[in-house]
């Protein structure tokens, strides 16, 4: 069985729930369309700032999660899919 931990994104981004979904995102119109869905159905997740000013969504870290770094980017408690 695979783990949240397994994943390289949680290495720079470190889950505080790892049972929850993890939202790797930014408070931009399409960033937020997510949250405000994840909020109305009450599925619980866990938010990560993902920061254009210091390029992270072209880290490896995000990269192995979404490699046409764009946000959002969300990964389950055992991974993506």
């Amino acid at each position: 069985m695979t783990t949240l931990s397994d994943f390289p994104i949680t290495r720079k981004w470190p889950a505080q729930h790892p049972e929850r979904l993890q939202l790797y995102s930014l408070p931009t119109p399409n960033g937020v369309k997510v949250s405000i869905m994840l909020e109305e159905i009450g599925l619980p997740y866990e938010p990560h700032l993902v920061s254009f000013a210091t390029n992270d969504q072209t880290s490896p870290e995000f990269l192995s999660l979404n490699p046409n770094n764009k946000i959002p980017a969300i990964i389950g408690p055992q991974g993506p899919g």
